[in-house]
């Protein structure tokens, strides 16, 4: 029978209606005004983001898995989404979510001169949160109501930007991605309470303030072509420097970083909305608190002098720790309205608007701070170009209750690209996304739930990576550091070329356990 959604004493229990096909038995609605209130809490759970671990590079869109969870969704994951909706809590819930990810990057890069082709280039990466520090999707979160419906707390660590990318035969120094990319792996663990408070009616908000932990390592080469007094040439594996910028493990040598996060939420009969907010991370050490602080870095000397690991007194034969490396970059801030509708018993339909911006001068900034003599005619101040501007994440939802224990819900979610075609490179690879998702829901005993979803990301070809002009950074040695020369080397645009075509393509499963106390 169908079944709809009446909330009572705080909680939702279902209600029967009669068949439709059977014009004498009655149809009775339990929907009064707090059931419709109810239904519609259980139709905007649907207007949560699928996963999109192939969104903007470092963000996550989906925190809490493959799911319900979303800006009008009443469970833990809402420290995230929108912190006011964590007022639709009733008793305390614990909320545990990983993900599994399998994505490619391919890059083919297009002929220069004197070097008529270049080997295609390949990423393949599984990713998933079972390591230390956490890795991406991962979500732990606690929470409930306290004295009543008036206030909520709750609690949360999760994963809200993370990359990870190492392109194949990583040690073959003719990798045609090796000026802007061999490998990363960047993590920026998030511990964030928060607090929900109901006004008037059912208008409420919410407020979390949080804690960012950044650790990772990037590797790439940097030549040394035309610097430092080396004649110019074109992309001599043997004039390359490698540069494998590393945090040690755990968080001796995280950096740290504030964030601010608030939300709105408000609720009338079938419908609800929740717009919410967060902010760029700021109040760490530096302008850019977010990065890696590289006290396990290693370079290596060009091959033609002598192609070795920088060593020095601390009896390392593979050099970490000799060169330290203060690696920065920008993170976005983050606007996600969500509003949700029930046309019928039982089935919802919902709309999500997520927008991201970076800073406009979005780049990394690598500093090396303290080096031997050795490093001598190496670079100390090394840009990477990113160019991230803004991306916006549009999904439409529909799901359905079957029963009282499974619900079932499938959607399509579209991504702009966070940056122009010609600004893309193996460091940053963007453009137009589309992803279908399905997810299933079943509650088989009354306080815990279990959600299991998939998402495939299809990112369209784009051909870029020709903002690049290689020839810049001579010039601008050659005109003594003036700053008009050595614009576009401040920008991260003065490095070989990276035009090209790019492709992506991502799947993802997650699997959610949520339980009430």
């Amino acid at each position: 029978m169908p079944t709809t959604w009446a909330r009572r004493g705080g909680e939702c229990r279902a209600a029967r209606l009669a068949p439709p096909g059977n014009p004498t038995a009655p149809r009775e609605r339990l929907l009064t005004a707090g059931g419709k209130a109810c239904a519609a809490a259980a139709a905007l759970a649907l207007l949560a983001p699928a996963s999109g671990a192939l969104a903007v590079p470092l963000d996550d869109p989906q925190v809490g898995g493959i799911g319900f969870s979303g800006p009008t969704t009443g469970d833990p994951a809402a420290v995230y989404w929108n912190p006011a909706a964590l007022g639709l809590m009733h008793g305390p819930q614990l909320m545990v979510s990983s993900t599994l990810s399998a994505g490619t990057v391919t890059v083919q890069r297009a002929p220069i001169d004197g070097m008529p082709s270049f080997p295609s280039a390949r990423a393949s990466e599984t990713t998933h949160p079972f390591s230390w520090p956490p890795g991406p999707g991962a979500f732990l979160g606690i929470g409930s109501d306290v004295g009543g419906d008036r206030f909520a707390l709750a609690v949360a660590a999760f994963v809200p930007y993370a990359e990870r990318t190492t392109f194949q035969d990583g040690s073959n120094p003719s990798l045609p991605t090796r000026y802007h990319r061999i490998s990363a792996d960047l993590r920026n663990l998030a511990l964030v309470p928060a607090l929900a408070v109901r006004f008037v009616g059912n208008f409420r908000l919410g407020f979390a303030p949080g804690f960012l932990f950044s650790t990772g390592r990037v590797s790439f080469d940097e030549t040394t072509c035309g610097l430092g007094g080396h004649p110019a040439c074109t992309e001599d594996p043997t004039a390359d420097a490698r540069y494998d910028i590393a945090s040690s493990s755990g968080f001796s040598s995280a950096k740290f970083a504030i964030t601010l996060g608030g939300g709105l939420f408000y609720q009338r009969r079938g419908w609800e909305v929740g717009v919410a907010f967060s902010s760029r991370p700021f109040g760490g050490s530096g302008l850019n608190p977010a990065g890696v602080a590289g006290n396990d870095t290693q370079v290596t000397l060009p091959a033609r002098d002598g192609g070795l690991p920088v060593t020095c007194m601390n009896g390392r034969a593979d050099g970490r720790g000799c060169v330290f490396a203060d690696l920065t970059y920008k993170l976005p801030y983050t606007v996600t309205a969500g509003v949700g509708w029930h046309p019928r018993p039982g089935a919802e339909v919902g709309l999500i608007l997520r927008y991201l911006s970076f800073p406009s001068d979005d780049l990394i900034d690598i500093r090396i701070v303290r080096a031997p003599a050795a490093t001598d005619g190496l670079p100390d101040h090394i840009v990477l170009h990113r160019g991230y501007r803004s991306a916006l994440d549009t999904r439409l939802r529909f799901a359905q209750w079957l029963g009282e224990r499974i619900r079932v819900g499938a959607g399509v979610r579209l991504e702009t690209s966070a940056l122009p075609a010609a600004e893309v490179s193996p460091a940053a690879v963007d453009g137009l996304k589309v992803q279908p998702t399905v997810m299933v829901m079943v509650r088989p005993i009354k306080h815990l739930s279990v959600t299991a979803g998939y998402g495939f990301t299809y990112m369209f070809d784009v051909n870029g990576g020709t903002a690049f002009q290689p020839a810049a950074a001579s010039d601008c040695e050659l005109k003594g550091g003036d700053l008009d020369a050595c614009r576009l080397r401040l920008a991260g645009l003065a490095r070989p070329t990276a035009d090209g075509t790019y492709g992506s393509h991502r799947h993802d499963v997650s699997l959610s356990v949520t339980t009430q106390f």
